[in-house]
């Protein structure tokens, strides 16, 4: 009878904690996932500067028609500039003439571009102007 209790198995294991397999499982998934987070908040970050610099290029196309406005639209011109207080972004401004000989009215094509990164990014507003 002893020699029986000698081959007797233990129901439950005694050793507690993880095998090297599952803590690499583990340490996988976790990467992966910090990877995937990491990834959406570079993009993020990104979508937000586009838009910080989208928001401004706006507002200094709205601030160069006011001005050009008040100043009179120029006949048959191009210029181009600089903004001083926002380095980096860039106007160009074209007026021409539309002739349209029914119309007793002189129409202009009036075409403003604010580009920014070095020419690479840009927003156009292109609009007619009449005089009266």
């Amino acid at each position: 009878m002893a020699a029986n209790k000698l081959f007797i198995k233990p129901k439950f294991k005694t050793e507690c904690g993880f095998t090297l397999l599952e803590v690499l499982v583990a340490v996988v998934i976790l990467g992966s996932t910090l990877a995937v987070l990491l990834g959406a908040v570079n993009r993020n970050l990104v979508l937000a500067s586009n838009s910080k610099n989208l928001s401004i290029a706006r507002m200094l196309a709205q601030d160069k028609i006011s001005e050009v406005e008040l100043a009179g639209y120029p006949e048959n011109k191009n210029e181009e500039g600089e903004f001083e207080d926002f380095p980096g972004f860039k106007w160009y401004l074209s007026v021409s003439p539309l002739d349209i000989s029914s119309l007793e009215t002189d129409i202009k094509i009036v075409k403003l571009l604010i580009t920014w990164d070095n020419d690479q990014k840009d927003f156009e507003i292109t609009f007619a102007m009449a005089d009266y």
